[in-house]
């Protein structure tokens, strides 16, 4: 196959329906659209940014990279750990690759790309708010950093604690803005055959302003003063990201356009899983004749106010965003605060977020030395798995999509990093933690972050200009985060076969004589 240079540029959370959606104000994506062929593209569960990042890179399942990140109250670990997961992709990307197969790379702000490494090439990481320290860009080779002013420019992602939305939205376009310039002289002026652009806004910007925009949002307000900021980004990406890029491509260049994951609508109403644990007697709550109860009650309902007054006031939010930054250990306790007799438990809720959000994908821990003698871990797993499959809503609606032991999932050596038994709610519902208030309740947090991750809709673009001879051939119409970097590389041209992948090329470039050839 004739060698191509590629382009690809990946925006965190751009949605595959809201794209479509807004398709008929988005010419650019449009015309991606029309000359790609059709393909399912889905995200890796859970579908966390560092988790389906780290997949999109690699090539690995997330039991395979290890960026995997489920909260226990028995193992709580400091906000901001996915900073050493940075170690885990660093010479394994699909960049790492192309420069040990001789191809010219240029790497600009890849999610955990912080600090950068040697490549065959440039790279550009910088830290971001998630990762609570100092702001930082670093480059590789060191001249880059002077040679385009990068210490001058507006780069600094913007807080996703935000206390002024209208300055929240009048910085991030300042920053998007910076970038594309930063990629576009990048793009003109260097030597590279693999070039790699990442943007982070878009995701904040539905994360925040969700609500706002969404009609089956229970805070919506129709004729609200930002109805019509999420749609406007999808026309600002368009025009400035899409539009910037494609005009520079030329008919030997390849461009990727994709998503780590979709975005939803942050469910409000919420499964207390623990608590139906609890009716189970597969989860314990300590003794109310104990002094120890009285203490765990009093932190409980003092963080359930905590988190509801941060839901409410912006002010508070930002407050608890900056004390993060200052004391990450702070979080390692949030997440230990739990009313919950360890001793005497089988099983316990575990979410990536320790219970901060209302996620609708979580996983079930099982402590094993606490299994009574009649009874085995396997069957413990099967009875989890039927008890999730049998929760119904009043009206009798199964809330549970799939339960699955973690081994039905994915297989790695970081395997252990799952829940024992994970599972997926319907995406209007969320997991709670509460206990003693009943199975169903409302998120505490909706307001603050009312947008959310979802598997099913990332997408996937791969761009050749019409005038060219070159065709695709699909190989995968439904495909996985995991089959991202080989296709790259094999568009790249790069001997992709050499190296280990849990996923395969989604599509291949045939040009006309190859198409006759087949047929």
């Amino acid at each position: 196959m004739t060698t191509k240079k590629v382009v690809v540029i990946g925006i965190d959370g751009m949605d595959r329906e809201l794209v479509e959606k807004f398709e008929k104000f988005l010419p650019n994506l449009k015309r991606l659209k029309e000359n790609s062929p059709k393909v399912d593209l889905v995200s890796v569960f859970p579908p966390d940014s560092p988790t389906a990042w780290a997949t999109i890179y690699t090539g690995l399942s997330p039991a395979e990279h290890g960026v995997v990140f489920f909260k226990d109250p028995l193992n709580p670990k400091k906000a901001g750990e996915h900073m050493e997961m940075v170690e885990r992709i660093k010479g394994k990307t699909f960049w790492d690759i192309a420069s040990k197969e001789g191809r010219k790379v240029c790497v600009v702000f890849p999610h955990m790309g912080y600090p950068p490494w040697e490549v065959n090439g440039i790279m550009i990481g910088r830290t971001t708010e998630v990762d609570l320290r100092e702001f930082d860009i670093k480059t590789y080779p060191e001249d880059i950093m002077s040679k385009y002013h990068i210490k001058e420019r507006k780069l600094m992602p913007v807080t996703s604690f935000p206390l002024s939305l209208d300055n929240f939205l009048e910085r991030t376009k300042e920053v998007l803005y910076e970038e594309v310039k930063l990629g576009v002289e990048l793009l003109k002026k260097e030597d590279w055959d693999l070039f790699f652009i990442y943007f982070n806004s878009l995701d904040n910007v539905e994360h925040v302003f969700w609500r706002y925009f969404d009609p089956e949002d229970p805070y919506y307000e129709p004729g609200n003063k930002y109805e019509k900021v999420i749609p406007e980004f999808y026309k600002l990406y368009d025009e400035l990201v899409i539009g910037s890029f494609l005009r520079e491509i030329d008919e030997d260049t390849i461009l990727i356009v994709l998503s780590d994951h979709g975005h939803a609508m942050r469910p409000w109403q919420v499964v207390n899983i623990n608590e139906i644990l609890r009716q189970e007697k597969l989860l314990y709550s300590v003794e109310d004749t104990n002094k120890s109860k009285i203490t765990s009650k009093l932190l409980i309902e003092t963080k359930s106010l905590v988190t509801k007054l941060i839901d409410k006031y912006r002010l508070l939010g930002k407050i608890a965003s900056l004390l993060l930054r200052a004391k990450p250990d702070i979080f390692a306790k949030y997440t230990k605060i739990a009313p919950i007799d360890f001793k005497r438990t089988v099983a316990y809720l575990s979410d990536p977020s320790g219970g901060l959000k209302a996620y609708s994908y979580a996983g079930i821990k099982i402590i094993r030395e606490n299994i009574s003698p009649g009874e085995s871990y396997e069957s413990i797993r099967a009875k989890i798995i039927d008890l999730l499959l049998s929760i119904r809503d009043e009206q009798g609606t199964q809330l549970v999509e799939w339960a699955l032991p973690r081994e039905k999932l994915y297989s790695g050596p970081h395997l252990e990093k799952y829940p024992d038994v994970v599972f997926k709610l319907k995406d209007t519902w969320g997991v709670g933690w509460n206990i003693g208030k009943g199975k169903f309740g409302v998120s505490d947090t909706h307001r603050l972050h009312s947008g959310n991750h979802r598997m099913e809709t990332p997408v996937f673009f791969v761009y050749t200009p019409p005038s060219t001879v070159n065709r695709w051939t699909v190989l995968k119409r439904k495909a996985t985060l995991m089959d991202i970097s080989p296709t790259i590389l094999n568009i790249l041209g790069a001997k992709w076969e050499k190296y280990y992948f849990n996923g395969m090329p989604i599509v291949k470039i045939s040009n006309e004589r190859d198409l006759k050839h087949e047929k």
